[in-house]
């Protein structure tokens, strides 16, 4: 029997649809671009002012590298860099990122709510899968999933609206709020708060600050012993006083001190 060429057992693929090594290059170029854009605007959400360093620090990265991209960046025209002076986005840059968390937030109720993947687990999936989707597909979600106004943590699909919340690390002791959204996404930190039960539309009440304001002592619905945070976890929650919900969309179950619970992840808020 004659030797089976080596060959005739790769793909067989059209070259038109191999990927050359500039395809690749310029991919990976593309989704650096967006992700440092898209880290920017978040920056922007909580610092006055953006410096390379806190870009850096954010991207985890080299402050040099940080620097060669806020220049490409620059270049680009998505944002304006002056040393010494910080980073904005231009409005380029600024509508590149809004597109961007637009469709990371859908495709995050697209894999909680119809996948039912765990609401702790999705934000890294849909960091890498927010690059490939077309503002086509985005819509074709979104109409699916009967128009969520925010992801599973809160977070508003269109980050463009007003942002009516305050961290809450500002409340005072003896005040009422219902958590509004999340704004720390890692696994580990959202695995936490589910522990805890400080979930989207939740009501607390702040039973105790210490003088600092480090350490909030919460008293929550339904459980007897009182849920004391730090300024890291308090800084990262945005909370609004009690005001009316309506239209929740859909609803995610989860476990809370070992309670199954259930709670909204796209509710409207209404004035």
């Amino acid at each position: 029997m004659a030797s089976k060429d080596p060959n005739e057992s790769q793909l067989r693929v059209p070259a038109g649809c191999r990927p050359t090594t500039r395809d690749r290059d310029q991919r990976e170029i593309t989704e650096s671009i967006e992700e440092y854009t898209e880290g920017i605007y978040r920056l922007q959400q909580e610092l006055s002012v953006v410096g390379t360093g806190d870009v850096s620090r954010y991207m985890t990265v080299s402050p040099a590298s940080a620097t060669a991209m806020l220049k490409k960046l620059a270049e680009l025209r998505l944002v304006e860099h002056t040393p010494y002076h910080g980073v904005r986005l231009t409005a380029d840059g600024t509508r590149l990122s809004l597109s961007l968390l637009r469709r990371h937030r859908l495709v995050e109720c697209l894999l909680v709510n119809f996948l039912e993947l765990p609401w702790d687990d999705v934000h890294e999936l849909a960091c890498k899968l927010e690059h490939y989707l077309s503002e086509e597909v985005a819509d074709r979600i979104e109409r699916a999933l009967g128009y969520p106004t925010t992801c599973p943590h809160g977070n508003p699909v269109d980050a463009s609206v007003e942002d009516l919340t305050r961290p809450l690390a500002d409340c005072v002791a003896g005040e009422v709020v219902i958590i509004s959204r999340i704004t720390d996404e890692r696994t580990e930190f959202l695995g936490y708060l589910l522990e805890i039960g400080l979930v989207p539309q939740t009501e607390a009440r702040i039973e105790s600050k210490s003088p600092f304001g480090d350490v909030i002592t919460l008293r929550l619905p339904g459980l007897d012993s009182l849920i004391a945070v730090g300024r890291e976890v308090s800084s990262s929650i945005r909370v609004v006083s009690p005001i009316r919900y309506s239209n929740p969309l859909s609803v995610v179950a989860g476990s809370v001190n070992n309670q199954s619970v259930e709670f909204v992840t796209t509710p409207a808020v209404t004035a």
